[in-house]
């Protein structure tokens, strides 16, 4: 690996951690390693393997590719989103992405219809309610 780039993954790899509130030594414990092997990492002095790249994507809900991003508002905010959205949403936000423009236009009038579905039988639940109280 380039060294801007080990540099730019160590970088990363401690925004993320600290954006969650995680000591080296809680995430070490959660990727099944050392905490002096997380911390060679966060300082670019070592490189993780692709497997464990996997495991620190999965444990703060991000795509990998995220982890070599070179936009340190990137890492943050695709960090924030992740605590914010739960895996469904996550899922849901990845599919999006890779549907073509035609496909992100359908899914988007479908989604509306949807809503615009859920928000009326909601208000009929509410109506119904209403005149069961009555009687």
């Amino acid at each position: 690996m380039k060294y801007n780039t080990q540099m730019r993954l160590a970088s990363n790899l401690k925004r993320l951690r600290v954006s969650y509130g995680f000591s080296q030594k809680e995430l070490a414990e959660r990727l099944q390693i050392d905490r002096s092997l997380y911390a060679l990492y966060e300082s670019g002095k070592r490189c993780p393997d692709p497997e464990l790249l996997y495991d620190v994507a999965r444990i703060f809900g991000i795509r990998m590719e995220i982890l070599l991003d070179s936009d340190p508002e990137s890492v943050a905010s695709q960090a924030d989103c992740s605590k914010l959205c739960g895996a469904e949403d996550l899922r849901l936000l990845s599919i999006y992405r890779r549907l073509s423009p035609f496909s992100k236009g359908l899914l988007m009038e479908r989604a509306e219809l949807l809503e615009m579905t859920d928000r009326i039988r909601l208000e009929q639940k509410k109506a119904c309610r209403c005149v069961k109280q009555k009687d």
